[in-house]
């Protein structure tokens, strides 16, 4: 098993426990509801969405994200550091 596979298992273990949960909360909203199964699916695809996106966002920042995204990132706000830190020579409000 390598590392990719225990990932993605990681990750869709973590979408059925919220879709589980998002489905009980649906099913607890709409207990008066005669055919309240549809609704409860929706809950549950919603919540499968929500606990997959949140463990490959946490899976990601674990991770430090590939080194090429992060040098790209660095890169490009260093010469923007240096452009506000140079003076301005503008005309103030107050005059001065």
């Amino acid at each position: 098993m390598n590392r990719l596979s225990t990932l993605v298992f990681l990750i869709v273990l973590a979408g059925i426990g919220w879709a589980c949960a998002f489905a009980a909360i649906g099913f607890g909203i709409h207990a008066r509801v005669p055919d309240n199964g549809p609704l409860a699916a929706v809950f549950g695809a919603f919540g499968f969405v929500a606990g997959a996106g949140c463990t490959v966002v946490r899976l990601a920042f674990e991770q430090q994200l590939p080194k090429e995204l992060v040098a790209s990132l660095r890169a490009g706000g260093e010469p923007r550091r240096e452009a506000d830190a140079a003076p301005a020579a503008s005309a103030s409000v107050f005059g001065a």
